[in-house]
Formats: C-alpha cells, sequence, structure tokens
C-alpha cells in the first residue's frame, strides 16, 4: 500500500538517517514563513476560512494577499484581505521566528491599519502576530497585538490533511518551531554584504560630510543604512531605509510635539513622523534592492542622499530644547 501524507515524507527522512540527510533545511527565514502563509493565502480558501476564524471572522473568503506591505512608517509582513459578505476586512500580519520586537511594532501596526482603512483599503482591520507558542508567550501582556497564531497551530492544521505538500508545510513550521527555541542566528548574506561595503566606498568617494562606520557581515535583515554628519549632537542620526523608500532623521528619546514646537511647519516634501521613542523627518526617495547590484542603483542611492544634505540642517534644531 503506497505511503501517503506524513508518512511519505518521514520515510524518505528515515531513508537519509545516518548519512547527515535528516534535515532538508540548514536554516528557516521568517520570509520563508511568510511567503508558505502567502502561497495558502492564494490558493487555500480552506486555509483562509480557518486562519480568520481563529481571529473571531467566521465564513470569511480571501481577498489578496500581499507581502512586505510598507509605508514611511514601518512594514506589514503579510496583509490578508477577507470579505464577509460585501464587508472587506484587513488582516495585518507580524511574523516573528526568534527576532526581537521592533519598539512599538505592534502599536505602529495599529496605526497602518487605521491610514488604510481610511484610503479605502478595507472596511475594518484586525492585527495578528504569528509566532512560536514559546515566543508569543513571552509578548508582554498588555501587547497591542488583536490577535496571536501560533506556529504550532498551524502546523496542526496542515497535519490534519493526509497529502505529501501539507506534511512538508508541517515540517517547515516545525523546524521553524525548533529554530525558535534555539533563539536567533544571524545568517551572513554574501550579496547584502556586498552591497553595504559598495556604499561605504563609494560614500568615502563621493561624500566626505557623510559618515557610515565601515560594514562587517550583515543578514538578510540588514536594509537600513546609519549615517551621521559632522558636528551632529547626540541623539541624531541619518537613516536611509532602503527597505521602506525613506531617508529620515531620528531625533532619540522625542515626541513630535517637541519638534512641532520649535518647527511648526515643515518644508514642502518633508513628513515628521513618531517611530517609536524617537521624532523623525523623513523624505520618499527611490527604492534600493539590498541585494541587488550596487553600481545599477547608484542612481537611486544618490538621489537619497541628497535628501539627507536637505535634512543635515535640522540635525540642531532641537539642541536648546532643555
Amino acid at each position: 500500500m503506497p505511503l501517503r501524507g506524513r508518512e511519505q515524507v518521514d520515510e524518505v527522512s528515515k531513508s537519509g538517517r545516518g548519512r547527515g540527510l535528516e534535515r532538508y533545511l540548514a536554516s528557516v527565514a521568517e520570509r520563508d514563513i511568510d511567503l508558505l502563509l502567502m502561497e495558502e493565502f492564494h490558493i487555500s480558501p480552506k486555509f483562509v476560512e480557518w486562519f480568520c476564524a481563529r481571529l473571531g471572522i467566521p465564513d470569511a473568503a480571501a481577498d489578496g494577499a500581499w507581502h512586505s506591505w510598507s509605508d514611511s512608517d514601518g512594514e506589514t509582513d503579510l496583509l490578508l484581505r477577507a470579505t464577509i459578505g460585501e464587508t472587506r476586512i484587513g488582516v495585518l500580519i507580524e511574523n516573528k521566528i526568534a527576532a526581537r520586537e521592533q519598539d512599538e511594532q505592534a502599536a505602529r501596526y495599529i496605526r497602518r491599519g487605521n491610514r488604510e482603512m481610511k484610503a479605502g483599503l478595507f472596511d475594518r482591520y484586525v492585527t495578528v502576530i504569528c509566532a512560536p507558542a514559546r515566543y508569543l508567550e513571552g509578548l508582554p501582556e498588555d501587547s497591542s497585538y488583536q490577535g496571536r497564531i501560533a506556529y504550532e497551530e498551524i502546523a496542526g492544521w496542515f497535519g490534519r490533511h493526509d497529502d505529501p505538500r501539507s506534511a512538508w508545510r508541517r515540517r517547515v513550521l516545525e523546524e521553524a518551531i525548533e529554530q525558535g527555541r534555539r533563539g536567533y542566528t544571524m545568517l551572513v548574506n554574501s550579496a547584502v554584504t556586498a552591497f553595504q561595503e559598495a556604499y561605504w566606498h563609494y560614500l568615502r568617494a563621493n561624500h566626505p560630510r557623510l559618515f557610515m562606520a565601515k560594514p562587517t557581515e550583515k543578514g538578510n535583515r540588514s536594509n537600513w543604512i546609519v549615517l551621521k554628519a559632522l558636528d551632529f549632537p547626540k541623539g541624531v542620526q541619518l537613516h536611509h531605509k532602503l527597505d521602506q523608500r525613506v531617508m529620515e532623521l531620528g531625533f532619540q528619546q522625542t515626541r513630535v510635539e517637541q519638534v512641532l514646537a520649535v518647527q511648526p511647519k515643515q518644508p514642502e516634501g518633508i513628513q515628521l513622523l513618531q517611530k517609536g521613542k524617537s521624532a523623525s523627518l523623513a523624505i520618499l526617495v527611490p527604492p534600493v534592492d539590498v541585494t541587488g547590484n550596487f553600481e545599477e542603483q547608484a542612481v537611486a542611492v544618490e538621489v537619497g542622499l541628497q535628501a539627507a544634505y536637505r535634512l543635515i540642517p535640522f540635525a540642531s534644531l532641537l539642541i536648546h530644547r532643555d
């Protein structure tokens, strides 16, 4: 009788034991889980119905799913739009394996949800974090995510389906759960490392007013370049956020109200934003792919650096605020 589902995957694994082949994946990245979930959202109505029901949204149908939905306030790992009748519901998903949460990350999800709802992308929304159960148990009690779904639950859903595809997805999730138990270890990305090194050399050759620490080896998530200029006050930095298409001047431990008190009107093209415990002046710039070839994107990088020069005069804006 032919093997099916998880039995088939396990049998293949057994055949490799003793030869170092029992693990098919050296590691699982958060992006791997992002794409696994997004594929299910696109092709499996039953999975969408189950996932949404876990969030108190019964009888939902998929109406699109997007990966890495970004704006100047950050990034939503996955955006699922579901419908119940004529009502469109946005499901904003943060996905974690072991990496620490960023400052006010859950609150920024709510802000993005409110903005997109006002823009008409959906009629209401819910924010959710997906992660191993152990990670979710470590979240503070006042975490503002409106829903939590453990990897173990998702793996269990796949485990109830007796086919090789579902068995494989369960296996990937179980590896991510185990990886989360071990904790976060950065995997060096040679393309990202090469890009940041090229950025550093370009800056030294063409922009002596701007300073960047010489890059060390970088991982997949090294999407920001931290810059300073001569005589910058303490706690003020420039961030070229390549993945968010923005150049920001950040003031640590500052509220936007403090900036408005001394600069009530921002120049055209400059936004004032609250980023966690920092207030930032931001300029939208062209996208840059940190995994791509630097030379092919040098023009876009240069536009970003010219935006930095527009922001530099504001670095001392709050120097006498005390």
